[in-house]
């Protein structure tokens, strides 16, 4: 199933899982762009997402989350340096003209590392 964007969505950040105030609120598919740029600062990363679990279903909406491992590498001179997060998005999605669309995404951070790569 491809998914892509509705053209309003909700997109909340909780850089602390445990706040229930987002730390970052974007209301736009225009909002996304600087989000999705400021991946390209790291000299590489990697998304593992897996156990997904869809909570509710009806013929045009659906409700789910997904766990993420976020691994982003940065280069400065010599020093490689490795971050990963442990990742939560709580997804709504709609059916609009027979695609599935994000309507809502809250991300929850619950952790993060950093530490020097070999």
């Amino acid at each position: 199933m491809l998914v892509s964007w509705l053209g309003k969505v909700t997109f909340d950040v909780y850089m602390n899982s445990k706040d229930p105030t987002p730390s970052q609120e974007l209301h736009s598919r225009e909002a996304l762009a600087p989000v999705f740029a400021d991946l390209n600062k790291y000299d590489a990363t990697s998304h593992f997402v897996g156990q997904s679990t869809i909570f509710t279903l009806t013929n045009d909406r659906a409700t789910g989350e997904a766990y993420c491992l976020a691994h982003h590498v940065t280069v400065d001179g010599e020093k490689r340096r490795l971050m990963v997060a442990s990742l939560r998005y709580h997804d709504t999605f709609v059916r609009t003209e027979g695609a599935w669309l994000f309507a809502e995404r809250l991300l929850y951070v619950d952790w993060l590392e950093e530490r020097a790569l070999s």
